[in-house]
């Protein structure tokens, strides 16, 4: 295998040194899971506000909630950076099989770095969603299957078993 987990000119998966690199749908799964979740939730607790209170100005009590919700949304994606550094598994990471290394050590990133990794995408999500977009699709074309955070943090995912 050549360096930097390129496949053999002969085509077949693309592998790291520790392990295949995680497919796009795996990511998405777990994505969903890490971060989308809360924000999808809170949106819809939104969502039934103003369909209750369509032409007044009160937002109602359910606004407020999906707000809340949204907000603790951010929470959960820096805890699950931060237990995809620790452990290497993030609660979605885990559902999909998966596991964050550093590119260069194959260990677990560390908890900081962790967060750090996700932060970006909480920041991005919050300044400028095509950010996250571009995060998400990048490892349709990059040869390591890696996201900008991955780039960012010097991390793969790779799939177990």
């Amino acid at each position: 295998m050549p360096p930097g987990g390129m496949p053999p000119s002969g085509g077949g998966p693309v592998v790291s040194p520790y392990g295949p690199l995680a497919e796009f749908q795996d990511r998405i799964l777990s994505g969903v899971i890490d971060f989308l979740a809360p924000w999808i939730v809170g949106y819809i607790l939104q969502l039934f506000s103003g369909a209750f209170v369509p032409f007044s100005g009160d937002r109602g009590g359910l606004y407020f909630v999906g707000s809340g919700v949204q907000l603790l949304g951010v929470a959960w994606a820096l805890y699950n950076g931060y237990l995809a550094g620790q452990t290497g598994q993030s609660i979605g990471m885990k559902q999909s099989n998966l596991r964050l290394v550093g590119e260069n050590t194959g260990q677990p990133i560390g908890g900081g770095q962790g967060v750090l990794r996700n932060l970006i995408w909480v920041v991005g999500g919050c300044c400028c969603g095509i950010l996250v977009l571009v995060d998400a699709l990048f490892p349709l074309w990059d040869p390591k299957k890696q996201t900008l955070r991955d780039k960012v943090a010097k991390s793969v995912v790779v799939k177990l078993g």
